[in-house]
């Protein structure tokens, strides 16, 4: 399949690539060779290919920064056909050989301009032994691992000045030339030690906001090895493998999916054969194989590892050709199962098509569908639903289900920058959203409905407490997201500091529980004294209950109160955002081309199904 996948690439670059460019992540995906990811990455990061592509407007546009204390020239073609795939096309800037810290240090002067959401600098021993004068010398090479860790510490700092975003560095591995030319094995030991102590050292960074730290080892465990051959070591200056670099850039750019709230967020999980051994249409409940000896212990660890994600905020849902009523059953009543009736937050159990049922479920749930993953031990059911879906991201099983946990954990589709008390909450969020559609279905009219559900929200100023989750709303809300504008944490936090704009969240309650923190809010006061709506976010859990409607009320009427001529907002069109480019006229705002504004004069009554707590936050700019 590589070779023609890549062949078909080629053909339609020939033909033409704009008319076909919705077929060209699913033959990315499909590539299985380091190789030819790399080659499709060179054939499709031209001039004239990037172009044709961006003008479909399919692609996601996205900046990039590449340093490298080593020569790395395979990574940016990498880069290029990982982030195609994921239908994100990268503009990348690198700079020359070895000159991570002096771009940095001096202001990055290379890739300043191209001001990089997501820069990446890949570390090799490199970094250390060019400053030790005697690597025999435990003891010099001990000090120096003790001081990288601040140095690159220092280097962040400057970082953040010029270019900003996100930073992604690495722990450094010790080449085997370098730890193998010790003889005594106290030596060995002693700079293995400092070596480690070092690792440790800079994964700490990760503390620091937009900081990423990548764990090498674990990257290595993928490729096979981390290391270039001696050849290429010699020939090419390589100090990687083409397997690691391509690791590598497939983690980047779950980095930068994730940079633009791009994350996958559902999981969607097939039975027979998958969360259990077995057919239970055929074999009937007590005969399935879940725990226990093999098999039953490799489908159990598969549901364990679906548990522990949804703990952290994936959706887990059903999607299978069964009975619904013995499906059911099996769920709620083998002994052995590990997930239960309550971990699901949709149910699809039929003999319909699962592309049509994934679909039904993305709708049910009001996300998008190309935030879900697949997981099915059925090939023609994978490839199925990779030709009819192709924004679902299909996990590629072994034959083998002792390899299916390890497949879905090795994918890393649900990574993210931080977790939030809304996201760990987030399976029991849906639940209850279950039960208020439940009562639409019963209301005798939409405005009877938003009664009885009773909504109550309450504004947050910008603190400790809430900044995480308010810079996640920002980063990861697609459709309602009226700017399309994703702020950084430590962007946020220097212009609260500096009181450049004032940062605000919203949480709402209702009926039926809390719903956490939906919206998020950026306002500005300019110099003629209007404020400005610099960018405004709400979950797609609470759309259509007048939210958005009351939230924007409110701004208008505290602008009034502080006696602002108007109140200024935007709407940047984006994939995903379309449905709301009617948001702000709806609510009395007058203007075009997506440049709004309110004169104050004449406000619109707030939804009285809509109440407003009594926190202590309220808005001002």
């Amino acid at each position: 399949m590589t070779g023609d996948a890549l062949t078909e690439l080629r053909a339609l670059k020939r033909a033409g690539i704009a008319d076909s460019a919705e077929r060209v992540p699913g033959l990315l995906r499909s590539l299985d060779d380091a190789l030819d990811r790399e080659a499709a990455g060179m054939l499709l990061g031209g001039r004239a290919v990037k172009a044709a592509l961006a003008a479909t407007g399919r692609y996601t546009p996205v900046a990039l920064g590449l340093l490298a204390g080593s020569t790395v020239d395979p990574l940016p073609h990498l880069l290029t056909a990982a982030l195609l795939a994921e239908g994100v096309q990268p503009e990348t800037g690198t700079t020359g050989f070895n000159q991570w810290r002096f771009e940095i240090l001096s202001g990055a002067p290379n890739l300043k301009e191209l001001a990089p959401a997501v820069t990446a600098c890949l570390l090799d021993d490199t970094a250390v032994f060019e400053k030790v004068a005697d690597p025999l010398d435990a003891a010099e090479v001990e000090a120096r691992c003790a001081a990288l860790p601040a140095e690159l510490d220092a280097w962040l700092t400057a970082f953040e000045g010029a270019p900003g975003g996100v930073a992604v560095l690495n722990t450094l591995p010790l080449s085997a030339l370098r730890r193998d030319r010790y003889v005594d094995y106290a030596t060995k030991a002693r700079v293995e030690a400092a070596w480690h102590r070092m690792n440790a050292g800079i994964l700490d960074l990760a503390g620091r906001p937009n900081v990423v730290v990548l764990a090498t080892d674990g990257l290595a465990a993928r490729a096979g090895s981390a290391a270039a051959t001696d050849r290429m070591r010699h020939i090419a200056g390589h100090a990687w493998s083409q397997e690691f670099l391509d690791a590598y850039a497939r983690e980047v750019a779950r980095v930068v999916l994730a940079r633009l709230g791009r994350a996958r967020k559902c999981l969607v999980l097939d039975l027979d054969h998958t969360l259990w051994g077995g057919v239970v249409g055929d074999d009937g409940i007590p005969a399935l194989k879940i725990g226990g000896s093999f098999p039953g212990s490799a489908h159990a660890e598969l549901q364990a590892l679906a548990k522990d994600l949804s703990r952290q905020g994936v959706l887990l849902t059903v999607c299978s050709k069964n009975d619904d009523s013995v499906a059911r059953e099996a769920v709620a009543t083998h002994p052995d199962m590990v997930l239960g009736p309550d971990d699901f937050s949709a149910f699809r159990a039929n003999w319909d098509p699962k592309p049509g049922n994934a679909a039904s479920i993305a709708a049910e749930l009001n996300i998008g569908i190309d935030s879900m993953v697949f997981v099915d031990d059925n090939p023609a059911e994978r490839g199925l639903m990779e030709a009819q879906r192709p924004e679902v991201a299909v996990v590629a099983l072994p034959d083998d289900p002792a390899g299916y946990a390890s497949a879905l954990a090795r994918a890393g589709l649900f990574n993210q920058f931080a977790l939030t008390d809304e996201d760990r909450v987030r399976g029991s969020l849906y639940r209850a959203r279950a039960q208020r559609d439940e009562l639409l279905q019963t209301a005798v009219s939409v405005e009877d409905y938003l009664r009885e559900l009773a909504s109550e929200i309450t504004v947050e100023e910008y603190g400790t407490l809430n900044a995480a989750r308010i810079t996640q709303l920002f980063g990861k809300t697609n459709q309602f997201n009226l700017t399309g504008v994703r702020y950084g944490a430590d962007e946020v936090a220097r212009r609260v500091e500096t009181g450049q704009a004032a940062f605000f969240g919203v949480r709402a309650t209702d009926a039926f529980g809390d719903n956490g923190l939906v919206g998020a809010l950026a306002l500005v006061r300019e110099t003629d004294g209007d404020w400005t709506i610099e960018n405004f976010v709400l979950s797609c859990r609470v759309f259509s209950r007048s939210i958005e409607q009351a939230v924007v009320g409110l701004v208008l009427r505290a602008a009034r109160d502080a006696g602002a001529p108007g109140v200024r907002g935007r709407h940047v069109p984006t994939a995903k955002n379309g449905r709301f480019a009617d948001f702000y006229p709806s609510l009395g705002f007058t203007g075009q081309d997506g440049d709004f504004r309110h004169d104050l004069t004449q406000l619109a009554e707030l939804p009285d199904w809509v109440a407003v707590g009594t926190g202590e936050g309220k808005f001002h700019a």
